[in-house]
């Protein structure tokens, strides 16, 4: 076993939350902006050559724009919960082990 040792700072992991939380706001700005521009004008095309190329070319790319931002937004959001989650674990931890070793003096 190594003599590493490990250490967390549960109040900078919550910090670090909080500002990941903030990105998470700018993310979903960011995807509702992307959203908006994919279906404001749903028949921009028109008909005709241009419409087959527009179909086969923007839609799709549209599509996946919608698609990644939308999944970024939801891990940014998982990713800030998840770290307040282990901050708030990591604090307990610290808490319980002090507790325990005052009982053992």
């Amino acid at each position: 076993m190594s003599d590493d040792r490990f250490a967390a700072d549960p109040d900078r992991m919550r910090q670090s939350a909080r500002r990941i939380s903030a990105l998470h706001s700018r993310v979903r700005g960011l995807s509702a902006t992307v959203e908006q521009l994919a279906s404001r004008y749903p028949s921009a095309a028109g008909d005709g050559d241009f419409k087959e190329s527009y179909d086969a070319n923007y839609l799709p790319a549209a599509e996946a724009a919608r698609a990644f931002t939308a999944q970024l937004a939801t891990s940014v959001e998982e990713l800030a919960q998840d770290t307040a989650t282990v901050a708030g674990e990591f604090a307990e931890t610290e808490n319980v082990a002090v507790r325990e070793s005052r009982h053992q003096k």
